[in-house]
């Protein structure tokens, strides 16, 4: 009996050691595994770091060493090409960021063209770089100023006939020129050029770019300030002429027994341009009384209601009796 529970008990503890022996086996290999994978990222993460790339940035330009709101700066381009090279963790950063600057100095140059170096500056220290333009030419000038009154101007011959125009109004009337000295002595004027269709009838309202011009109207490279202007060219009905038919008409008599035959047909009528467009033929009237064979009357042309004058005033009418 003692010899049974012996074997029991050892086979209890043989089953014991087995298993604590294979949870210990699977815990160092899950150790290992994970080291492992833990490597491989390290590795993957520090190849992503180390690995270098290069990318072309457009970058503005910045001028040092004046005051540019002092000087007129013409010439350069607003950005240049720069390409970076180096880690490709640290170029994306500077390329999103563009935390780096390109500058051309301008210290001790005076009024004129100069070609300048261009300095890019703010990059990281493990990043190099490479400019598509590593010099500009530029012009510089002290800046001047001087204020000008606006002035409008309009082709008077697109005004249609019988139509004439009043005060034509400007949103801006005087402005500030600013640029070189010599630019700013050529100005003579600034104007704001109206664009009219022709036999322009109505109103007009439009937007103008202003423009500093010389004696002879050509323009002078200076900034004006503001930029544009709205001008309004106020159109409405004037006096004018219009060629309008002419009736004939009779009086003391049978018109069915005469024919009649005028000299003209048409009187030039003047007057208001909106009371002539309404007229739509001129009287004249035919006296019959004692015309028994063919006859010559000189008779007068009725002046319309509204109208001011008619020409020519009388017409030369024959009168032909009908057999």
């Amino acid at each position: 009996m003692k010899r049974r529970t012996d074997k029991i008990v050892y086979s209890l503890l043989t089953l014991v050691v087995a298993v604590f022996m294979s949870a210990y086996t699977d815990s160092q290999s899950t150790a290992s595994n994970r080291r492992s994978n833990d490597d491989t990222s390290q590795l993957s993460t520090i190849g992503k770091i180390t690995s270098s790339q290069s990318e072309t940035v457009s970058v503005p330009i910045q001028f040092s060493g004046i005051n540019t709101d002092d000087y007129y700066i013409s010439g350069a381009p607003d950005n240049v090409a720069v390409t970076i090279s180096g880690p490709s963790a640290l170029v994306t950063a500077a390329k999103n960021t563009k935390n780096f600057q390109v500058s051309a100095n301008l210290k001790n140059l005076s009024d004129g063209t100069h070609t300048v170096s261009l300095k890019v500056t703010g990059l990281n220290k493990d990043l190099t770089y490479k400019l598509k333009t590593p010099k500009v030419t530029l012009t510089m000038y002290k800046r001047t100023s001087s204020y000008y009154s606006v002035k409008t101007n309009y082709n008077k011959d697109a005004i249609a006939d019988g139509y004439t125009v009043g005060t034509v109004t400007s949103s801006v009337n005087n402005v500030q020129i600013m640029g070189r000295q010599a630019a700013i002595n050529a100005v003579d004027n600034v104007v704001a050029d109206v664009q009219l269709k022709r036999d322009t009838k109505k109103t007009v309202r439009q937007k103008v770019t202003l423009q500093a011009v010389d004696v002879n109207g050509n323009p002078v490279d200076v900034a004006v300030s503001p930029q544009a202007t709205t001008v309004k060219v106020p159109v409405k009905t004037g006096n004018g002429t219009r060629q309008i038919p002419l009736d004939l008409k009779t009086k003391n008599g049978n018109a069915s027994e005469f024919s009649l035959s005028g000299s003209i047909n048409e009187v030039a009528v003047q007057g208001n341009t909106d009371v002539l467009n309404k007229i739509k033929n001129v009287e004249a009237v035919v006296d019959l009384s004692g015309v028994t064979t063919t006859t010559e009357k000189d008779v007068t042309i009725k002046v319309p209601d509204g109208a001011e004058s008619v020409d020519p005033k009388t017409v030369s009418v024959v009168i032909t009796p009908k057999e």
